[in-house]
């Protein structure tokens, strides 16, 4: 039965995939054929069209892991294109041409009166899948202006080789995130019209689209994840990087995510939303109410069962439809039931009160109520990456029907992690990051930290599971630099598209300083928590290589440099260049001088007030 359904799978798949092409060149090509009649030329590789992008001179076609000319066509629309002195035409005897890549070709297009020229550059990805979406409206702007708007569409989803994964509908299409939605590169939410398993990960409808802008090396939520789920923690969501095409535009490297939800491909536990909504009808145009520690609907008819499942997180910006205050001012969304009833609200609330108490005042009973290994272990990996959200957004708990215990996870959103952010890498995160960070960081895990048992698990999985597996991860050839490997051709596209020092993304200015600083990191973390907890002091920073470089500091009235072997710290800076109340900062990004950076690269400070 599964083969027949597989089979016929694959036949709406092709349909479907026919009717994307179809949609996208409609959409992408002759809608704006009838708006702008001005000339342009693109690609269109297996029927979806890639348009290029412009800056500073440089005309980029930025292309997926499977492209190849043969399959292509540069289409001129209303004009004549000459690249390197010759008339571009695909519908000539010659066939198809094959333009390198990486390689700056001069570019002549005319159209009526109008004549461009400049340098023509074309870059491919490798290893990863691509994903095309096209929007109803043929444009972005709405969705990247507007948190709360979506908008429907299609949606084509391949594997590095070009065969289809998936292609269908698009039910909506919206922008998420909290940092990184200030940005230009948007982080999305998609929701496909049918349930699909996507580059294998478990079937689903919601799929999150990280843009990973403030990440250097692209690899910190995908290995953050693949350390949870290695570890043993329930529900933690997959992630695969692919290439995204918004209506024909290249946006960049992304993550594409299973969403954390009351599913059973995501977050298994009782669907108390559902059960209310059958008892009540339509949740959404209940009466709401909030009382400024609680919010939620007002229904009239609850399930006899109220104790699950629930879905919280710790979110510092306390958006949701459903939430509460704890009397620590510990802000609660409450993400499943999204429409929960007072009933249910007072419930939960009542439940995470009564664990708050418990971890306050050393009640011995407290871990009948917490799941002491899943905190455990969401604790190891918060501390060691150094999470400077930790505690503050993006931390999630679950609680099932008909069980009485609180557990961790799933762990949610790392750009924030592996220094980023924090001078100071030497510090315990469950005690001291309040204190490098803003208020309203939870007020759990000092009281944890402080509890026998929970401290004795700690240690104990620390030394036989988490410190083994980063020893493996950051080894000469372990995953990271085998993730490194996969994604280097993508990177550099985004890289090109999303310059790194525009979003203070990474330290570094190249994608591979930035992937060595991640392991080295990891190392001073663990040589840190070595210290703390077992009274070691370990070395695992690997060597530099060889290599010098040249540190610039430029004064007001002086500037002097010199040189740093490959991997060395800045030990000492020319603090006779500084004027009163200045401090060194990189030109690059305009970060502080941080003294336990180490160098990979040429680095250049000046000298500031920091005003």
């Amino acid at each position: 039965m599964k083969r027949i359904y597989s089979v016929l799978m694959g036949i709406v798949s092709i349909l479907l995939l026919t009717a994307f092409m179809g949609y996208s060149k409609r959409n992408t090509y002759y809608e704006k054929e009838e708006e702008h009649s001005e000339g342009k030329f693109f690609i269109s590789y297996d029927k979806v069209n890639i348009y290029p992008w412009e800056k500073d001179g440089v005309l980029y076609f930025f292309l997926p892991a499977s492209f190849n000319w043969e399959q292509a066509e540069l289409i001129v629309h209303n004009g004549y294109l000459q690249i390197d002195g010759k008339n571009v035409d695909f519908t000539s005897e010659e066939g198809y041409q094959n333009y390198e890549m990486n390689t700056d070709y001069t570019y002549h297009f005319s159209w009526g009166d109008v004549e461009e020229e400049g340098t023509l550059l074309f870059m491919k990805s490798a290893n990863i899948g691509t994903v095309y979406i096209e929007t109803d409206s043929g444009s972005m702007e709405w969705i990247d202006q507007d948190k709360e708007y979506q908008e429907g569409g299609w949606i084509l989803i391949t594997d590095c080789a070009g065969n289809v994964c998936h292609a269908g509908l698009l039910d909506s299409m919206k922008s998420r995130g909290n940092t990184t939605w200030q940005s230009e590169k948007k982080s999305y939410k998609i929701k496909l019209s049918r349930e699909a398993d996507l580059f294998q990960m478990e079937e689903g409808k919601n799929w999150i689209l990280l843009s990973n802008v403030y990440d250097g090396n692209k690899l910190q939520n995908k290995i953050s994840l693949e350390m949870a789920s290695d570890w043993g923690l329930s529900y933690t969501s997959e992630g695969e990087w692919v290439d995204l095409y918004l209506n024909g535009q290249y946006r960049g490297n992304y993550l594409l995510c299973e969403k954390i939800e009351n599913h059973e491909n995501r977050v298994g536990i009782m669907d108390l939303e559902q059960q209310t909504r059958i008892l009540n009808g339509d949740l959404k145009n209940l009466e709401t109410f909030d009382t400024g520690t609680r919010k939620g609907i007002l229904a009239e008819r609850n399930p006899e069962d109220i104790s699950g499942g629930y879905i919280l997180e710790k979110d510092l910006n306390y958006d949701s439809v459903s939430g509460f205050l704890t009397k620590e001012n510990n802000p609660f969304s409450i993400q499943a039931p999204q429409y929960a009833t007072k009933e249910q609200v007072d419930y939960i609330a009542d439940y995470i009160q009564q664990i708050e108490d418990m971890i306050a005042t050393g009640d011995e009973r407290l871990f009948d109520y917490v799941d002491l290994d899943s905190f455990v272990l969401r604790y190891l990996l918060e501390e060691v990456i150094l999470n400077r959200d930790f505690g503050i957004n993006s931390m999630y708990f679950y609680k099932e029907q008909g069980d009485q215990k609180l557990y961790a996870g799933p762990i949610w959103d790392y750009d924030g992690a592996y220094g980023q952010g924090l001078s100071n890498s030497k510090i315990l995160a469950a005690l001291e990051i309040q204190n490098y960070l803003r208020e309203r960081t939870i007020t759990w895990y000092p009281g944890l930290y402080e509890n026998d048992i929970f401290y004795d698990q700690i240690v104990e999985v620390y030394v036989e599971t988490v410190r083994p597996y980063i020893l493996e991860l950051i080894q000469e050839n372990g995953k990271i630099d085998n993730y490194a490997n996969l994604l280097r051709s993508s990177v550099e596209m985004d890289m090109t598209r999303w310059p790194y020092s525009d979003y203070r993304a990474g330290y570094y200015e190249n994608f591979e300083s930035n992937v060595r600083y991640m392991k080295y990191f990891l190392a001073r973390r663990l040589r840190f928590l070595d210290q703390e907890w077992l009274g070691e002091d370990n070395h695992y920073e690997a060597e530099g290589n060889g290599e010098w470089y040249t540190a610039t500091f430029i004064g007001k009235t002086k500037t002097e440099s010199f040189e740093v072997q490959d991997a060395e710290e800045i030990l000492a800076t020319p603090e006779y260049l500084l004027g009163e109340h200045e401090w060194w900062y990189n030109i690059r990004d305009d970060r502080p001088f941080v003294a336990e950076l180490p160098v990979y690269e040429d680095v250049t400070y000046y000298a500031h007030n920091g005003e």
